[in-house]
């Protein structure tokens, strides 16, 4: 089954209306037909639909619809600006790993300046609604740019991964109920500074006992641990 992620979806008299985009994608690129069944997600809701073809008439009829949200802690990633083809893959590999937001800062050791990441803001918004509906999503992930000192006031448990601190993420504790952030630094971790920065925030902080890892693999690694962590918390 077809399975799309939006943001908000246009419901009338019982039927999906797609936007424009969304429509030439199901019948000129999946080439649709009658009876198939597409499912549309958003804010947590999932509106499994039946096709009809008629003529140059496409409807998607609400043949179900159930709620998905649980109460259980989100998953954040704060991102170190980094490459855009870099950044693309965290994204697409975050939102598959179980990523709810993903929020980009400037990091001391970022090479991208700021004013190129906002203006390929569209195009990673596309990415993250691609990979939400390729990994069956039934919400939308946020993606912004803030700074550190925006993020570190953001109410939630701050998690830093830097490759050569003491303490394994395998010894992390996920009982707590708060929702999770984890901070991923571009090529070559945090600094110093960053690291003294962390510290004084009370911070929890490991590392990965790997090799190095390439930014957009550190990101899949890891939120696809604490997500399990969260998931099997959950009963899940």
């Amino acid at each position: 089954m077809i399975h799309l992620v939006r943001e908000k979806l246009n419901i009338s008299d019982g039927l999906i209306v797609p936007e424009a985009e969304d429509l030439h994608y199901l019948v000129k690129v999946r080439r649709i037909r009658s009876g198939e069944k597409v499912s549309f997600a958003s804010a947590g809701d999932v509106f499994e639909t039946e096709c009809t073809l008629s003529g140059k008439e496409v409807s998607f009829k609400i043949t179900n619809k159930y709620g998905d949200l649980q109460n259980k802690p989100k998953l954040f990633a704060a991102l170190a600006s980094a490459d855009i083809p870099a950044l693309e893959e965290c994204l697409r590999n975050g939102v598959e790993a179980g990523g709810d937001a993903f929020f980009i800062f400037r990091s001391d050791y970022s090479n991208t300046d700021m004013k190129l990441i906002e203006k390929k803001m569209p195009r990673f918004k596309t990415i993250v609604a691609s990979a939400a509906s390729q990994s069956r999503r039934t919400m939308l992930p946020e993606i912004t740019l803030k700074t550190m000192d925006e993020l570190a006031g953001m109410d939630c448990e701050h998690i830093a991964l830097h490759p050569y601190l003491p303490v394994n993420l395998n010894s992390y504790d996920c009982k707590d109920k708060k929702d999770k952030m984890l901070w991923i630094g571009a090529e070559g971790g945090f600094s110093e500074k960053e690291t003294a920065f962390f510290e004084g925030k009370n911070f929890r902080m490991f590392s990965l006992k790997t090799p190095i890892l390439r930014m957009e693999n550190a990101v899949t690694v890891s939120l696809a641990f604490v997500r399990n962590l969260i998931n099997l918390q959950s009963g899940e």
